[in-house]
Protein backbone atom coordinates (compact mmCIF):
# COMPACT_ATOMS: atom_id res chain seq x y z
CA UNK A 1 0.00 0.00 0.00
CA UNK A 2 0.89 3.54 -0.57
CA UNK A 3 1.51 6.44 2.24
CA UNK A 4 -0.15 9.20 1.59
CA UNK A 5 2.95 11.23 0.74
CA UNK A 6 3.13 8.81 -2.47
CA UNK A 7 -0.50 8.92 -3.48
CA UNK A 8 -0.12 11.02 -7.09
CA UNK A 9 -3.33 12.67 -8.10
CA UNK A 10 -4.92 15.78 -9.29
CA UNK A 11 -8.26 17.73 -9.01
CA UNK A 12 -10.36 18.08 -11.88
CA UNK A 13 -13.15 20.63 -11.86
CA UNK A 14 -12.04 21.40 -8.52
CA UNK A 15 -13.53 18.13 -7.03
CA UNK A 16 -13.24 15.19 -9.04
CA UNK A 17 -10.27 13.32 -7.97
CA UNK A 18 -8.21 11.74 -10.83
CA UNK A 19 -5.10 9.62 -10.02
CA UNK A 20 -2.38 10.17 -12.14
CA UNK A 21 -1.79 6.31 -13.68
CA UNK A 22 1.37 5.53 -15.18
CA UNK A 23 1.41 3.71 -18.68
CA UNK A 24 2.21 0.41 -18.01
CA UNK A 25 4.15 0.20 -21.88
CA UNK A 26 5.96 3.50 -21.15
CA UNK A 27 9.57 3.03 -21.28
CA UNK A 28 10.95 5.48 -18.62
CA UNK A 29 8.87 3.52 -16.07
CA UNK A 30 9.52 0.39 -17.06
CA UNK A 31 13.51 0.89 -16.94
CA UNK A 32 12.60 2.19 -13.44
CA UNK A 33 10.56 -0.54 -12.25
CA UNK A 34 13.22 -3.18 -13.49
CA UNK A 35 16.37 -1.93 -12.31
CA UNK A 36 14.51 -1.53 -8.86
CA UNK A 37 13.60 -5.61 -9.38
CA UNK A 38 17.13 -6.22 -9.97
CA UNK A 39 18.35 -4.22 -7.35
CA UNK A 40 16.26 -6.53 -4.74
CA UNK A 41 16.67 -9.88 -6.37
CA UNK A 42 20.42 -9.27 -5.37
CA UNK A 43 20.60 -8.17 -2.88
CA UNK A 44 19.87 -10.95 -0.55
CA UNK A 45 22.08 -10.86 2.90
CA UNK A 46 22.58 -7.32 2.72
CA UNK A 47 21.16 -4.43 5.28
CA UNK A 48 18.28 -2.57 4.53
CA UNK A 49 20.36 0.77 5.03
CA UNK A 50 22.55 -0.19 2.16
CA UNK A 51 19.74 -1.35 -0.14
CA UNK A 52 18.09 1.79 -0.11
CA UNK A 53 21.02 3.66 -0.88
CA UNK A 54 21.58 2.27 -3.84
CA UNK A 55 17.87 2.18 -4.79
CA UNK A 56 18.17 6.32 -4.00
CA UNK A 57 20.60 6.37 -6.43
CA UNK A 58 17.64 4.76 -8.98
CA UNK A 59 15.18 6.80 -7.87
CA UNK A 60 17.39 10.12 -8.48
CA UNK A 61 17.58 9.45 -11.86
CA UNK A 62 14.12 8.71 -12.73
CA UNK A 63 12.30 10.94 -14.72
CA UNK A 64 9.29 11.22 -11.87
CA UNK A 65 10.49 10.69 -8.78
CA UNK A 66 7.17 10.17 -6.50
CA UNK A 67 6.71 7.29 -8.98
CA UNK A 68 10.38 6.02 -8.63
CA UNK A 69 9.32 6.18 -4.95
CA UNK A 70 6.27 4.51 -4.82
CA UNK A 71 7.45 1.73 -7.17
CA UNK A 72 9.96 0.86 -4.44
CA UNK A 73 7.81 1.25 -1.53
CA UNK A 74 5.16 -1.78 -3.00
CA UNK A 75 8.70 -4.12 -3.83
CA UNK A 76 9.89 -3.34 -0.12
CA UNK A 77 6.50 -4.42 0.85
CA UNK A 78 6.94 -8.04 -0.61
CA UNK A 79 10.04 -8.66 1.16
CA UNK A 80 10.86 -10.48 4.40
CA UNK A 81 13.47 -8.81 6.48
CA UNK A 82 15.49 -10.67 9.06
CA UNK A 83 14.23 -10.29 13.09
CA UNK A 84 17.07 -10.34 15.15
CA UNK A 85 13.85 -9.98 18.60
CA UNK A 86 16.09 -9.15 21.83
CA UNK A 87 19.58 -10.30 21.03
CA UNK A 88 20.28 -7.09 19.69
CA UNK A 89 19.29 -5.04 22.32
CA UNK A 90 21.06 -8.11 24.97
CA UNK A 91 23.92 -7.52 22.72
CA UNK A 92 24.01 -4.15 23.65
CA UNK A 93 23.46 -4.07 27.13
CA UNK A 94 25.93 -6.82 27.83
CA UNK A 95 28.39 -4.33 25.74
CA UNK A 96 27.69 -1.44 27.80
CA UNK A 97 27.96 -3.06 30.76
CA UNK A 98 30.74 -4.40 30.35
CA UNK A 99 32.77 -1.29 28.84
CA UNK A 100 31.27 0.92 32.18
CA UNK A 101 33.12 -1.96 34.10
CA UNK A 102 36.15 -1.58 32.34
CA UNK A 103 36.27 2.21 32.24
CA UNK A 104 36.20 1.90 36.37
CA UNK A 105 39.03 -0.18 36.41
CA UNK A 106 41.18 1.44 34.51
CA UNK A 107 44.15 3.26 35.72
CA UNK A 108 45.09 7.22 35.45
CA UNK A 109 47.68 6.72 33.17
CA UNK A 110 45.81 3.94 30.79
CA UNK A 111 45.51 4.28 26.97
CA UNK A 112 42.91 3.39 24.89
CA UNK A 113 44.46 0.11 23.32
CA UNK A 114 44.30 -0.52 27.63
CA UNK A 115 40.95 0.30 27.58
CA UNK A 116 40.12 -1.82 24.67
CA UNK A 117 41.89 -4.92 25.63
CA UNK A 118 40.12 -4.79 29.01
CA UNK A 119 36.50 -4.68 27.36
CA UNK A 120 37.16 -7.77 24.92
CA UNK A 121 38.67 -9.25 28.32
CA UNK A 122 34.62 -9.07 29.55
CA UNK A 123 33.10 -9.75 26.46
CA UNK A 124 31.82 -13.28 25.63
CA UNK A 125 33.13 -12.95 21.86
CA UNK A 126 35.14 -11.12 20.00
CA UNK A 127 34.90 -7.21 20.33
CA UNK A 128 34.65 -6.98 16.65
CA UNK A 129 31.85 -9.19 16.08
CA UNK A 130 30.29 -7.12 19.19
CA UNK A 131 30.51 -4.07 17.05
CA UNK A 132 29.20 -5.47 13.84
CA UNK A 133 25.85 -6.81 15.79
CA UNK A 134 26.01 -4.14 18.11
CA UNK A 135 22.36 -2.19 16.33
CA UNK A 136 21.26 -5.43 14.17
CA UNK A 137 17.78 -4.71 15.74
CA UNK A 138 17.66 -1.05 13.95
CA UNK A 139 15.65 -1.06 10.64
CA UNK A 140 18.53 0.31 8.55
CA UNK A 141 20.67 -2.68 9.72
CA UNK A 142 17.83 -5.74 9.06
CA UNK A 143 18.95 -7.96 6.28
CA UNK A 144 16.63 -9.15 3.58
CA UNK A 145 16.03 -12.36 3.68
CA UNK A 146 13.87 -12.92 0.47
CA UNK A 147 11.32 -11.22 -1.93
CA UNK A 148 8.55 -11.83 -3.95
CA UNK A 149 9.38 -9.49 -7.18
CA UNK A 150 6.74 -9.14 -10.01
CA UNK A 151 7.82 -8.36 -13.74
CA UNK A 152 8.28 -4.60 -14.38
CA UNK A 153 4.50 -4.04 -16.46
CA UNK A 154 3.21 -6.42 -13.12
CA UNK A 155 4.52 -4.04 -10.75
CA UNK A 156 3.47 -0.71 -12.67
CA UNK A 157 -0.10 -2.39 -12.94
CA UNK A 158 -0.03 -2.86 -9.28
CA UNK A 159 1.30 0.43 -8.36
CA UNK A 160 -2.05 2.03 -11.13
CA UNK A 161 -3.82 -0.05 -8.19
CA UNK A 162 -2.15 0.75 -5.43
CA UNK A 163 -3.08 5.00 -6.48
CA UNK A 164 -6.49 4.23 -6.25
CA UNK A 165 -6.64 2.14 -2.91
CA UNK A 166 -4.40 4.63 -1.26
CA UNK A 167 -7.45 7.19 -1.84
CA UNK A 168 -9.81 4.66 -1.28
CA UNK A 169 -8.32 4.33 2.43
CA UNK A 170 -10.06 7.72 2.91
CA UNK A 171 -13.46 7.27 1.38
CA UNK A 172 -16.53 7.92 3.57
CA UNK A 173 -18.61 5.40 1.44
CA UNK A 174 -17.92 2.92 -2.23
CA UNK A 175 -20.67 2.30 -4.67
CA UNK A 176 -19.81 0.27 -7.02
CA UNK A 177 -22.11 -0.48 -10.51
CA UNK A 178 -21.65 -3.49 -12.51
CA UNK A 179 -23.70 -3.82 -15.71
CA UNK A 180 -24.21 -7.36 -17.07
CA UNK A 181 -21.39 -8.92 -14.65
CA UNK A 182 -21.07 -12.72 -15.43
CA UNK A 183 -22.12 -15.01 -12.85
CA UNK A 184 -18.72 -16.26 -11.77
CA UNK A 185 -16.89 -12.59 -11.79
CA UNK A 186 -20.11 -11.29 -9.83
CA UNK A 187 -19.45 -14.25 -7.43
CA UNK A 188 -15.65 -13.75 -7.12
CA UNK A 189 -16.61 -9.69 -6.15
CA UNK A 190 -18.94 -10.72 -3.77
CA UNK A 191 -16.49 -13.29 -1.92
CA UNK A 192 -13.97 -10.53 -1.60
CA UNK A 193 -16.41 -8.58 -0.11
CA UNK A 194 -17.68 -10.97 2.46
CA UNK A 195 -13.60 -11.92 3.36
CA UNK A 196 -12.97 -8.06 3.84
CA UNK A 197 -15.22 -8.38 6.45
CA UNK A 198 -17.40 -5.52 4.69
CA UNK A 199 -21.32 -5.17 4.38
CA UNK A 200 -22.90 -3.89 1.30
CA UNK A 201 -26.33 -2.82 0.24
CA UNK A 202 -27.33 -4.82 -2.36
CA UNK A 203 -29.80 -3.77 -5.69
CA UNK A 204 -30.19 -5.17 -8.94
CA UNK A 205 -32.01 -3.90 -12.17
CA UNK A 206 -32.13 -5.95 -14.47
CA UNK A 207 -28.67 -7.11 -15.23
CA UNK A 208 -27.37 -4.62 -13.32
CA UNK A 209 -25.81 -4.46 -10.05
CA UNK A 210 -25.51 -1.67 -7.52
CA UNK A 211 -23.16 -2.23 -4.58
CA UNK A 212 -22.77 0.78 -1.48
CA UNK A 213 -20.13 -0.14 0.85
CA UNK A 214 -19.93 2.24 4.12
CA UNK A 215 -17.23 3.47 5.11
CA UNK A 216 -14.97 4.45 7.97
CA UNK A 217 -15.29 7.79 7.76
CA UNK A 218 -18.34 7.83 11.13
CA UNK A 219 -16.12 5.59 13.05
CA UNK A 220 -12.74 7.95 13.85
CA UNK A 221 -11.13 4.82 16.28
CA UNK A 222 -11.77 2.22 13.39
CA UNK A 223 -10.42 4.31 10.12
CA UNK A 224 -7.14 2.89 9.16
CA UNK A 225 -8.20 -0.60 10.00
CA UNK A 226 -11.94 -0.38 8.25
CA UNK A 227 -9.95 1.85 5.31
CA UNK A 228 -7.51 -0.61 4.82
CA UNK A 229 -10.62 -3.55 4.47
CA UNK A 230 -12.30 -1.22 2.35
CA UNK A 231 -9.06 -0.93 -0.10
CA UNK A 232 -8.61 -4.14 -0.28
CA UNK A 233 -11.81 -4.59 -1.34
CA UNK A 234 -10.96 -2.34 -4.27
CA UNK A 235 -8.38 -4.65 -5.21
CA UNK A 236 -11.02 -7.07 -6.11
CA UNK A 237 -13.37 -4.82 -8.75
CA UNK A 238 -11.54 -4.96 -11.54
CA UNK A 239 -12.74 -8.96 -11.80
CA UNK A 240 -15.88 -7.57 -13.41
CA UNK A 241 -15.82 -6.47 -17.08
CA UNK A 242 -17.59 -3.26 -16.88
CA UNK A 243 -17.91 -0.89 -14.12
CA UNK A 244 -17.80 2.27 -12.57
CA UNK A 245 -16.54 3.48 -9.44
CA UNK A 246 -17.34 6.39 -7.16
CA UNK A 247 -16.49 7.34 -3.59
CA UNK A 248 -16.06 10.50 -1.35
CA UNK A 249 -12.37 10.84 -0.37
CA UNK A 250 -11.62 13.13 2.62
CA UNK A 251 -7.90 13.42 2.81
CA UNK A 252 -6.36 15.01 5.76
CA UNK A 253 -6.17 18.83 5.54
CA UNK A 254 -7.52 18.78 2.15
CA UNK A 255 -11.01 19.74 0.83
CA UNK A 256 -13.70 17.21 0.03
CA UNK A 257 -13.50 15.20 -3.36
CA UNK A 258 -15.00 12.44 -5.12
CA UNK A 259 -12.99 9.72 -7.02
CA UNK A 260 -14.30 7.93 -10.16
CA UNK A 261 -12.67 4.66 -11.70
CA UNK A 262 -13.75 2.35 -13.74
CA UNK A 263 -13.15 -0.30 -16.50
CA UNK A 264 -11.66 1.66 -18.83
CA UNK A 265 -8.96 2.74 -16.38
CA UNK A 266 -5.43 0.94 -16.30
CA UNK A 267 -6.68 -1.35 -12.97
CA UNK A 268 -5.85 -4.86 -12.46
CA UNK A 269 -7.53 -7.49 -10.59
CA UNK A 270 -5.07 -8.26 -7.26
CA UNK A 271 -6.02 -11.68 -7.60
CA UNK A 272 -7.95 -13.69 -10.87
CA UNK A 273 -7.23 -17.26 -9.61
CA UNK A 274 -11.00 -19.15 -10.62
CA UNK A 275 -12.17 -18.92 -6.80
CA UNK A 276 -10.49 -16.08 -5.44
CA UNK A 277 -8.37 -15.70 -2.31
CA UNK A 278 -8.97 -17.26 1.18
CA UNK A 279 -7.72 -15.52 3.91
CA UNK A 280 -6.11 -18.21 5.92
CA UNK A 281 -7.66 -17.40 9.39
CA UNK A 282 -11.04 -17.66 7.26
CA UNK A 283 -10.19 -20.56 5.73
CA UNK A 284 -9.39 -21.98 9.53
CA UNK A 285 -12.19 -20.78 11.19
CA UNK A 286 -14.76 -22.01 8.77
CA UNK A 287 -12.96 -25.81 8.48
CA UNK A 288 -14.64 -25.93 11.91
CA UNK A 289 -18.34 -25.14 11.37
CA UNK A 290 -19.54 -28.31 9.47
CA UNK A 291 -19.84 -31.65 10.79
CA UNK A 292 -20.96 -35.08 9.58
CA UNK A 293 -24.81 -33.62 9.57
CA UNK A 294 -24.03 -29.82 8.56
CA UNK A 295 -22.08 -29.68 5.46
CA UNK A 296 -20.63 -25.90 4.91
CA UNK A 297 -21.05 -23.79 2.34
CA UNK A 298 -18.70 -21.08 1.66
CA UNK A 299 -19.86 -19.27 -1.19
CA UNK A 300 -23.96 -19.05 -0.48
CA UNK A 301 -25.95 -17.25 -3.19
CA UNK A 302 -27.36 -13.77 -2.44
CA UNK A 303 -30.29 -13.82 0.04
CA UNK A 304 -33.55 -11.65 -0.16
CA UNK A 305 -34.13 -9.95 3.20
CA UNK A 306 -36.80 -7.73 4.52
CA UNK A 307 -39.29 -6.13 2.41
CA UNK A 308 -37.06 -5.66 -1.01
CA UNK A 309 -33.62 -5.68 0.29
CA UNK A 310 -30.41 -8.39 -0.69
CA UNK A 311 -27.54 -9.63 1.68
CA UNK A 312 -24.44 -11.33 0.90
CA UNK A 313 -24.07 -13.95 3.75
CA UNK A 314 -20.29 -14.74 4.94
CA UNK A 315 -21.38 -18.74 4.57
CA UNK A 316 -24.17 -21.07 4.56
CA UNK A 317 -24.76 -24.60 6.41
CA UNK A 318 -26.74 -27.17 4.29
CA UNK A 319 -28.35 -29.85 6.64
CA UNK A 320 -27.44 -32.96 4.65
CA UNK A 321 -30.49 -35.09 5.51
CA UNK A 322 -33.08 -32.64 4.24
CA UNK A 323 -31.37 -30.85 2.05
CA UNK A 324 -32.12 -27.67 4.29
CA UNK A 325 -30.13 -24.59 3.99
CA UNK A 326 -29.70 -21.78 6.55
CA UNK A 327 -27.47 -18.48 6.07
CA UNK A 328 -25.25 -17.03 8.29
CA UNK A 329 -24.11 -13.30 7.83
CA UNK A 330 -21.29 -11.57 10.28
CA UNK A 331 -21.44 -7.68 11.54
CA UNK A 332 -18.33 -6.67 13.28
CA UNK A 333 -17.98 -3.75 15.06
CA UNK A 334 -18.13 -1.28 12.51
CA UNK A 335 -20.89 -2.35 11.04
CA UNK A 336 -23.61 -0.79 13.46
CA UNK A 337 -25.63 0.99 11.19
CA UNK A 338 -25.41 -2.31 8.85
CA UNK A 339 -26.90 -4.11 11.39
CA UNK A 340 -30.00 -2.00 12.82
CA UNK A 341 -30.98 -1.90 9.16
CA UNK A 342 -30.42 -5.42 8.80
CA UNK A 343 -32.51 -6.27 11.94
CA UNK A 344 -35.19 -4.23 11.43
CA UNK A 345 -35.37 -6.21 7.79
CA UNK A 346 -36.08 -9.20 9.39
CA UNK A 347 -38.55 -7.97 11.91
CA UNK A 348 -40.96 -7.32 8.62
CA UNK A 349 -39.56 -10.21 6.99
CA UNK A 350 -38.94 -12.83 9.41
CA UNK A 351 -36.92 -15.51 8.16
CA UNK A 352 -35.78 -18.48 10.18
CA UNK A 353 -33.15 -20.11 7.60
CA UNK A 354 -31.17 -16.71 8.09
CA UNK A 355 -28.61 -16.24 11.11
CA UNK A 356 -27.31 -12.95 12.08
CA UNK A 357 -23.74 -13.54 14.19
CA UNK A 358 -22.71 -10.17 16.14
CA UNK A 359 -19.64 -9.13 17.41
CA UNK A 360 -19.69 -8.44 21.48
CA UNK A 361 -17.85 -5.27 20.98
CA UNK A 362 -21.03 -4.58 19.02
CA UNK A 363 -23.26 -5.42 22.44
CA UNK A 364 -21.19 -3.00 24.32
CA UNK A 365 -23.88 -0.52 22.91
CA UNK A 366 -26.79 -1.27 25.44
CA UNK A 367 -29.79 -0.22 22.50
CA UNK A 368 -27.68 -2.99 20.16
CA UNK A 369 -28.03 -5.37 23.51
CA UNK A 370 -31.00 -4.96 24.08
CA UNK A 371 -32.14 -6.11 20.29
CA UNK A 372 -29.86 -8.92 20.10
CA UNK A 373 -30.21 -10.51 23.46
CA UNK A 374 -33.02 -13.87 22.87
CA UNK A 375 -33.16 -12.88 19.74
CA UNK A 376 -33.79 -16.48 17.88
CA UNK A 377 -31.68 -15.72 14.52
CA UNK A 378 -28.91 -13.98 16.74
CA UNK A 379 -25.96 -15.28 18.15
CA UNK A 380 -22.62 -13.63 19.14
CA UNK A 381 -18.94 -14.02 18.14
CA UNK A 382 -15.29 -12.78 19.69
CA UNK A 383 -13.62 -12.80 15.91
CA UNK A 384 -14.69 -15.73 14.45
CA UNK A 385 -18.00 -17.75 15.11
CA UNK A 386 -17.69 -20.97 16.69
CA UNK A 387 -20.01 -24.00 16.34
CA UNK A 388 -20.85 -23.97 19.57
CA UNK A 389 -22.54 -20.69 19.48
CA UNK A 390 -24.23 -21.48 16.20
CA UNK A 391 -25.46 -24.97 17.96
CA UNK A 392 -28.56 -23.56 19.78
CA UNK A 393 -30.00 -22.10 16.53
CA UNK A 394 -29.67 -25.23 14.31
CA UNK A 395 -30.86 -27.03 17.43
CA UNK A 396 -33.89 -24.74 17.54
CA UNK A 397 -34.35 -25.16 13.82
CA UNK A 398 -34.77 -28.46 14.13
CA UNK A 399 -37.65 -28.80 16.35
CA UNK A 400 -41.04 -29.42 15.12
CA UNK A 401 -42.78 -26.32 14.82
CA UNK A 402 -43.88 -23.31 12.45
CA UNK A 403 -40.39 -22.02 12.27
CA UNK A 404 -38.66 -25.51 11.12
CA UNK A 405 -40.70 -25.83 7.75
CA UNK A 406 -37.91 -24.80 4.87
Amino acid sequence: MLTRELLAFRRVKGERLRPQFVDPKDEDPLETAAALIDLLAHATGEPRGAIDEAADAIVGEARKVKVARGLYKLLTDRCEWDDPGDAAMATRAAAFQCSAGALQNLSEGSSFRDYLAALEAGLDRPLADVRAHLYDDLPEHRRLLSAKLPTPPALLSRYNLALAQGLVLYAGRLEVKAAKPGALELRKLLRWLRFSRLVAEVKRDGDAWELTIEGPAALFDMQKKYGLQLATFLGAVPLLGKYTVEADIDLPRLARGRLYLDHKDPLVALDATALGHIPEEIEAGMGALGDERWQLDPMPELRHVGAAGMCVPDFGLREQASGRTVAVELFHRWHRHALVRRLDELAVRPDPHFFVGVDLALTKDEAIAARVEGHPQVFTFNKFPSRKKLQPLLDRLSQPGPSASP
